[in-house]
């Protein structure tokens, strides 16, 4: 199943890049919980999100993101494409790893070629659409949006995505792994080259920057958004997020968690590299090594390695889905001003301009 936001660069032109981290972080959640317990594949793309549902899990899902369609749509006027493509559609191979690089964060990596042909498919046909006859039905329990943008630990901050101009899945994992040592050479270990920081990670207490969460959280799937359930919603945010910052500040034990480690605890739950037929990820440099970064890749590409996506800004954003609080949380990790959304722009424009 893929989902995306549709005209999402025009959006992220109005200042809208927020709304669509929070729509594609929405639909993990609806997904998720229509599964639960059970666990399914997924990547978040940005202003998307890409799974891998059992044939059992169809109907559940389709309400899912169908709930998902309506809230984007009534809540926060965007325009979400779901799509389902059977895999028997596919004419390539979706090899999937798990990785769990710590207890609450799984990570599923995709190769071969299936997902991308499927986003391609999603995009092209609409026979692949979700049904307009489908009822709502999303719950969007756990997900969270209410951390400001993160500065940038050094001086920039932005996203990248490399695609192997090879069919041949060991040779494109080959270069996936020269490119990550490249970074790594260049930009240091994680927390040197991460996108988040404790220091820079801090509490939003604006209610326009709690618009997201308070119209996902407020969304009912038969009547809508009512602005009264979004208005008390708002203020529930405002208090949790004064209680947050006070049990964060003096180190305090609550409902079974210690909130002095949770700024550091969600630095490293959180999503910011991943691969699914392209390698994804977001970090943080000084102008210099990006600079040098950027002219390795132009490198590769003229070489004919390669093509990629390149977008630079200030701060990260992060969108959130907490299982348990204070103890189980991922987050994923997006630039700031379209981060993934302007990157995938550049590289879809290489490879048009190759074929």
């Amino acid at each position: 199943m893929i989902a995306d936001v549709q005209n999402s660069t025009q959006a992220i032109q109005q200042g809208r890049y927020r709304d669509i981290n929070t729509v594609g972080g929405s639909t993990i959640s609806a997904v998720l919980n229509a599964v639960k317990p059970f666990k399914i594949p997924y990547v978040f793309g940005g202003d998307g999100a890409s799974f891998c549902v059992p044939p059992e899990f169809i109907e559940a899902v389709e309400k899912a993101l169908k709930g998902c369609q309506e809230m984007a749509s009534k809540g926060l006027n965007l325009d979400l494409r779901v799509g389902i493509v059977p895999y028997s559609d596919l004419t390539r191979s979706i090899l999937l790893c798990r990785y769990q690089s710590t207890p609450s964060l799984t990570q599923y990596f995709f190769m071969g070629g299936g997902m991308e042909e499927a986003d391609d498919k999603v995009k092209q046909q609409t026979v692949y659409h979700l049904s307009k006859t489908i009822e709502p039905d999303a719950d969007f329990s756990g997900f969270e949006c209410r951390w400001n943008e993160v500065p940038s630990a050094q001086e920039v901050t932005f996203s990248l995505l490399v695609k192997a101009r090879t069919e041949n899945q060991q040779d494109a994992l080959v270069l996936y792994q020269a490119l990550h040592q490249h970074l790594i050479d260049l930009l240091g270990e994680v927390l040197s080259h991460h996108p988040l920081s404790e220091q820079g990670l801090s509490l939003s207490f604006k209610p326009s920057k709690l618009k997201g969460e308070s119209v996902i959280k407020s969304f009912q799937n038969a009547k809508g958004i009512s602005w009264v359930t979004r208005w008390i919603m708002t203020v529930k945010l405002l208090f949790q997020n004064v209680v947050g910052r006070y049990w964060m500040r003096f180190n305090k034990h609550e409902i079974g968690a210690d909130w002095g480690r949770y700024k550091s605890d969600l630095v490293m739950n959180s999503d910011y590299l991943k691969l699914d037929d392209t390698y994804r990820t977001v970090m943080s440099g000084t102008y210099k090594t990006v600079s040098e970064l950027l002219s390795w890749l132009e490198s590769e590409y003229q070489k004919g390695h390669l093509f990629y996506g390149y977008h630079q800004t200030h701060s990260a954003v992060v969108t959130c889905l907490v299982a348990k609080t204070g103890i189980e949380h991922i987050h994923f990790v997006d630039s700031a001003e379209g981060g993934y959304a302007m990157a995938a722009k550049q590289l879809k424009k290489q490879v048009q301009q190759a074929s």
